[in-house]
């Protein structure tokens, strides 16, 4: 089964971060980063701008690398890169803040970088920021650490936890990991994630808390910001906070039967660089003193937790990318470049795939009649019964409005792609209940082959289809017509009619 654009971009993001992640120094890191981002990308030259200097490039001699062109992309004040032995090839790059800001750039030859190929990008470049931190994070954890054996703990924690979050396990159980492992390598009664509130931003969410007891239960619990005042201060600051002395006995910590509150230490954690809120350890200690090796370990755990953050919601935005908000199937964007690669193996087999698309007959009346809400459990009900008259390895998607697409991705020629119009028309003359009312709606189909090694053209087939759907409806609304390119562009294409 192809692989979607999608998916692959997902894969692509994991590999480079479990390549990257693995680097042992900042040198390897970034050399690592350019020679998978040009790979993913297909890009004649990937290179990683630091200060005003390229730092590592793909794509030119020893050496050789236009640092004054590569910055000027960086940028944005040049908007093309000259490769020798290439030419002038587009350009795109991401930057990222932090500790030490940088840049990612790529250029290649031919089509401009699409949207979402620029989206893939940015995400490389945050995952490379996020490692560079953490490498220089682990670096001054070394330098720092008295004790090997709390170092090789810290490590063993940390990989563990880049591990899991390259294996993508649930999000939910990489951050109970990272609370306990901070209560563990810090030695605090407790740890406590708070993010920010989605709906109300003053307020904040435990995501994940941890005692001597283990997981603290009731995650689903909410502060007011000003009383967790450590993470307040540690999303305010952008940066680790630390309080020491008898603090408040006001800081949520309370809230776990613990306190008062002698000293306190938060740090930021972030979604895609936007501060989202802060991981907090707390201790009763009145002698409870944080070291700067402390500092570095907590900043390490938060790093972590900006990686899982950012790494499941870009998936989840990848996701809502791909697919249609209202009924879950496929989008019209990720239709056409399933289309496109199933076209492409079909030519290379000599194989056909079939395209027909709906239109639904009353749609209009009863939107107007009865509300949007009512159209769009018509739109509902209708995506389910699309997809439950598909075969393995089909594809459904809503193109907009009342308009869908369903691509058969092998059919043994006109009357197997019929048969499935018919089922689909079939199903779709049968009443719905929407809205407390039973309603006939019914759909016109249009179906469309491709042309075994005929090098199809996807849009011209999805056209073809439109079209024959339109014949259907002229003809007999409730029906299906097969396209036929030698037929008259007056007369209609073979019509099918399906009754309840």
């Amino acid at each position: 089964m192809p692989v979607s654009a999608e998916s692959l971009h997902i894969q692509q993001l994991v590999e480079l971060m479990a390549v990257v992640s693995s680097s042992t120094d900042e040198a390897s890191a970034v050399q690592h980063a350019v020679e998978r981002s040009a790979q993913a990308l297909e890009a004649e030259v990937a290179a990683v701008v630091f200060e005003g200097k390229v730092a590592a490039s793909i794509g030119f001699p020893l050496g050789a690398a236009p640092n004054d062109d590569i910055v000027a992309v960086s940028l944005h004040e040049q908007d093309w890169l000259e490769v020798p032995g290439v030419g002038r090839c587009c350009v795109a790059a991401a930057a990222w803040e932090g500790s030490k800001p940088g840049h990612l750039v790529l250029a290649r030859w031919g089509e401009p970088f699409a949207i979402e190929e620029q989206n893939l990008i940015r995400g490389m470049a945050r995952l490379l920021e996020l490692t560079l931190t953490m490498l220089r994070t682990l670096a001054a954890e070394q330098s720092i650490r008295e004790s090997l054996q709390e170092r090789q703990r810290l490590l063993e924690h940390l990989f563990t936890i880049q591990r899991a979050i390259a294996r993508r396990d649930d999000l939910q159980q990489i951050l109970d990991t990272i609370t306990l492992a901070a209560r563990d390598l810090l030695g605090d009664e407790i740890s406590l994630l708070w993010l920010r509130d989605e709906d109300d931003t003053e307020r904040a969410r435990l995501a994940s808390g941890a005692d001597a007891t283990g997981i603290l239960p009731g995650s689903a619990l909410t502060a007011d910001l000003a009383d967790a005042a450590t993470a307040l201060q540690a999303i305010t600051a952008g940066d680790v906070v630390v309080r020491q002395g008898g603090i408040a006995a006001t800081e949520a910590v309370t809230r776990f039967g613990r306190g008062p509150v002698c000293a306190a230490m938060g740090a930021p954690v972030h979604d895609s660089g936007v501060v989202t809120g802060a991981l907090v350890v707390a201790s009763c200690d009145k002698d409870r003193v944080y070291e700067e090796s402390d500092v570095q370990t907590l900043r390490a755990f938060a790093q972590n937790v900006s990686l899982a953050l950012t790494d499941a919601n870009t998936v989840v935005r990848m996701q809502q990318a791909h697919h249609d908000a209202l009924t879950g199937l496929a989008s019209r964007r990720l239709f056409m470049e399933q289309l496109t690669q199933r076209l492409a193996m079909a030519d290379a087999e000599g194989a056909t795939v079939a395209v027909l698309f709906l239109d639904l007959d009353r749609f209009k009346d009863i939107n107007d009649t009865l509300g949007h809400a009512a159209g769009d459990q018509l739109l509902t009900v209708t995506a389910d019964r699309i997809a439950a008259q598909l075969r393995a390895g089909d594809l459904a998607s809503r193109f907009g409005g009342d308009e869908f697409a369903v691509m058969l991705h092998r059919v043994d020629g006109p009357r197997d792609a019929s048969a499935v119009a018919a089922r689909i028309a079939a199903a779709l003359a049968k009443p719905m209940h929407v809205a407390h009312q039973r309603l006939r709606v019914g759909a016109s189909v249009g179906v469309a082959l491709s042309t075994p090694g005929g090098r199809t053209d996807p849009v011209e087939l999805v056209g073809h289809a439109d079209l024959a759907m339109y014949q259907a409806k002229r003809a007999d609304a409730g029906g299906y017509s097969l396209y036929d390119a030698a037929a008259p562009a007056h007369q209609d294409p073979r019509p099918g009619t399906v009754r309840a």
